[in-house]
């Protein structure tokens, strides 16, 4: 009798271990994303950064001492692995704008902004290569302090941040840099307002714009006739225009952003694509959006995710600005947002600068901090963190 119990009371095990083990779900790879925070040589300001074409290297500027820091990313997982600092200029020259040459591929152009110069560089085979300088071009008076420099077309742009020690005014510079990698020619000064940032063409038009941070505008120039145009940025969506960033694709025209002032952001970014109205979008998840100041932007779209802007939210004019990277998604017709992803930084207060996408992780430079900090994705991909389509979806909306 005592053994037939026995035999019914394993028998009722087994039929419940195997129940209990037919309603476990199936095992599931841990999907994750994390910043990680590169530590840059100590300085005052860490600015702009670029990846070299067809390299593992990217270059970036650090102002304060005029140091350009090359770092080597692994060829894999593009994370930096590396990296060797080489002086330009002196220590006072101010070091300032990065960016890769088209016209002459593996050159990279800088600008010292307290030299009055723009170089073009050959940064050099390898890792403790020293850049050599191929190209100087001085600012013709009375042009003053090249900050951030772009090429377009067969020219090099630079807004040139500083007042002019003639005449008390600002202007942007261009120069026609097609014949060699060794010389220019037909050098141009725009005048402008107070203070030219970010130079970008509308790919459509051609048509150039040009942010002016303190007088809260956007230039237009018309290079055919050489006309400029000023359009104010309306005070009921913000001020400070800063980044800026030509897009193509789904989301083709320059798209800019507006940093605020000591008081925050408003959270506000905006577009002109070929029809040269600006039509201004606005965040408004609390804190990371509504207050965010945008001081950067950068080209998120997939072929899978469609349209969509990287935008970074800085704490360098205001600490009511927490320091954030912002994925933003449109409609079809890049009409309207339709969803936001809010990642807040590692370390606030790190006045947040550039955002550059880099294969499939983001990097973001920031300021205050002397670090590179890396985006990276396992097992998904931006756009389609769960978290962020759940409890965001729906609180950023268009401005109008």
């Amino acid at each position: 009798m005592l053994s037939h119990i026995l035999f019914k009371s394993v028998i009722l095990v087994l039929i419940y271990l195997t129940n209990t083990a037919s309603c476990q779900g199936p095992i599931e790879q841990l999907v994750s994303r994390r910043f990680t925070e590169y530590l840059m040589p100590a300085a005052a300001e860490t600015h702009e950064f670029a990846r070299v074409p067809n390299s593992n290297f990217v270059l970036l500027s650090q102002m304060s001492d005029s140091q350009l820091v090359k770092i080597e990313l692994d060829q894999d997982t593009q994370e930096p692995i590396a990296l060797q600092s080489f002086p330009i200029g002196d220590s006072k020259s101010g070091l300032h704008g990065v960016f890769p040459s088209v016209l002459y591929p593996g050159l990279v152009w800088l600008s010292l902004q307290y030299d009055n110069q723009l170089l073009l560089v050959d940064p050099g085979p390898d890792l403790s290569s020293e850049p050599s300088i191929l190209q100087t071009i001085d600012i013709p008076e009375p042009g003053n302090g090249p900050h951030c420099v772009f090429e377009i077309g067969n020219r090099v742009w630079a807004g040139l941040k500083v007042a002019s020690e003639q005449t008390g005014e600002y202007y942007v510079f261009s120069a026609d840099v097609s014949e060699s990698e060794t010389s220019s020619s037909d050098p141009v000064l725009y005048d402008c307002l107070k203070s030219p940032v970010f130079i970008q063409e509308e790919p459509t038009t051609g048509l150039i714009y040009v942010t002016q941070d303190s007088a809260s505008s956007i230039m237009r120039i018309n290079l055919e006739n050489g006309a400029t145009e000023q359009l104010p940025i309306p005070p009921e969506f913000g001020n400070t225009p800063v980044g800026m960033t030509t897009a193509y694709g789904p989301v083709e025209g320059v798209w800019f952003t507006l940093a605020g002032d000591a008081n925050g952001g408003s959270g506000t970014f905006g577009r002109i694509d070929s029809s040269g109205e600006m039509k201004f979008f606005q965040l408004k998840a609390p804190f990371l959006g509504s207050s965010a100041g945008l001081l950067h932007i950068a080209d998120a779209s997939t072929p899978d995710g469609g349209p969509a802007m990287w935008l970074l939210s800085t704490s360098l004019l205001s600490a009511s600005s927490a320091d954030a990277l912002i994925r933003v998604t449109f409609d079809e017709g890049v009409t309207s947002i339709v969803g936001a992803e809010y990642i807040s930084m590692p370390t606030q207060g790190s006045w947040v600068h550039r955002v550059v996408v880099i294969g499939d992780t983001v990097v973001v430079s920031q300021l205050h901090t002397f670090t590179l900090a890396q985006l990276t994705y396992k097992n998904t991909i931006a756009g389609q963190w769960l978290p962020a389509q759940n409890i965001v979806a729906g609180t950023a909306n268009e401005a109008g």
